[in-house]
């Protein structure tokens, strides 16, 4: 199973980093292609609740479903996003560096559900982690301006 890490720091409080980071309203300034989300189960931000994400990819509606498996705020936020090519489970965590500095990692886990999918899972991933860190970028940014 791929696995990749993407880390960002920001110059801000680690509770100031996490607001903004689980701040649905400011998901469309930092996650490309985010247009809206939607809670379809559970208490929102518990473990087990479920929404789907929806995004625009080259001019066609992409819907995942996440499922949150962990929350610690301010440091963790673990979720399974699905879709019908993909599995993954990402590991979000924020880590205090200093007063005013946030270190956000994420790890994530990517498994093809389609035998086409899983042999060019290997020349995909590194497309995936650019387009991570390019989001992470955009999150230091909305972050570092609120």
């Amino acid at each position: 199973m791929p696995q990749y890490t993407v880390s960002v720091e920001v110059h801000a409080d680690i509770e100031q980093a996490w607001d903004v980071f689980m701040d649905e309203s400011k998901m469309s300034q930092w996650l490309k292609g985010f247009t809206s989300m939607e809670t379809i189960e559970g208490e929102p931000l518990t473990v087990g609740s479920k929404y789907k994400l929806f995004f625009e990819e080259r001019g066609r509606e992409v819907v995942l479903v996440e499922t949150v498996r962990a929350i610690h705020p301010p440091r963790q936020f673990v979720f399974d996003l699905d879709h019908e090519l993909m599995n993954s489970t990402v590991d979000v965590t924020l880590e205090r560096r200093g007063r005013e500095v946030t270190m956000i990692s994420s790890r994530t886990d990517v498994k093809a559900t389609k035998l086409l999918w899983k042999i060019m899972m290997f020349f995909m991933v590194p497309n995936m982690k650019k387009r991570q860190r390019e989001n992470f970028e955009n999150l230091k940014a909305v972050i570092e301006s609120s």
